[in-house]
């Protein structure tokens, strides 16, 4: 059965509502065509690879979480990544849509999943950005030793490298999390007296400053943080569109795994 595109977008932005994103993103709408879809590609990030699938299923619908424009495109040029990008989709009437810093705060999008996803329990809101609420903090029902709570989150996650920052190999039960990027909340993850925080995006002078600062920060990696959203965006879907078709690009779109 086909739908609307429209209708799948009006959906999606009831939830994941404009309103939420931060000033600097551009959720929502990245190009758009009136018609129908059988299907719809789910995908962190829109790659040649992501816009490939959805030529060779016929869809004609792409979300994903990283925008595809985050300022004005100066120039499209065939023969250039991302000219030719723009191009196959234009030429394949393919609709994209976004939704990032929307789908990180909004109630059960990013954060709220990867709070679910590691069975943590006595949910608080983590800190504010533009005063809007982002990342939680809560608590594992057990405490786990530091390489315990590695393998347990290699497990959850789907992730085969992680790299920890820290002073000491102690204990945790009480953890920060924030999908993404979240190096600027070092200072505030430590303030809030957890044990861990649990994030992405960490460069080796924030994990000095976890050091001087005495918190274990664990990087697991952004991708990983956040592209648990995507099977989510499927179930919610499914509810509403119940004949859509889905494909979920799983694998990190520009890390070589070697």
């Amino acid at each position: 059965m086909k739908y609307q595109i429209s209708e799948i977008k009006n959906y999606m932005e009831s939830w994941a509502k404009d309103d939420y994103q931060l000033s600097w993103d551009n959720s929502g709408s990245q190009i758009e065509f009136k018609g129908y879809t059988e299907s719809v590609v789910l995908a962190l990030d829109l790659s040649d690879k992501v816009i490939y699938k959805a030529i060779k299923m016929n869809s004609k619908l792409i979300i994903t979480h990283h925008p595809m424009f985050f300022s004005g495109e100066k120039r499209i040029i065939e023969g250039t990544y991302r000219g030719d990008n723009i191009i196959k989709l234009i030429k394949n009437n393919i609709s994209v849509f976004s939704y990032h810093t929307s789908m990180d705060i909004v109630s059960d999008g990013v954060n709220d999943t990867l709070f679910e996803k590691l069975n943590l329990v006595n949910k608080k809101n983590f800190t504010l950005e533009e005063e809007k609420e982002m990342g939680f903090v809560g608590e594992f029902e057990k405490t786990y030793s530091l390489e315990e709570l590695l393998e347990f989150l290699k497990e959850k996650l789907d992730v085969k490298k992680i790299k920890v920052y820290g002073r000491d190999k102690i204990e945790i039960k009480k953890v920060a999390i924030l999908g993404g990027s979240g190096a600027d909340f070092i200072s505030a993850a430590k303030n809030l007296g957890v044990d861990a925080y649990i994030t992405g995006d960490i460069k080796y002078h924030d994990g000095q400053r976890a050091y001087e600062e005495g918190i274990i920060l664990i990087d697991v990696g952004h991708f990983y943080s956040e592209k648990i959203i995507l099977q989510k965006i499927k179930n919610r879907l499914e509810k509403t569109f119940s004949d859509l078709s889905f494909y979920i690009e799983e694998e990190n779109s520009f890390e070589l795994d070697i």
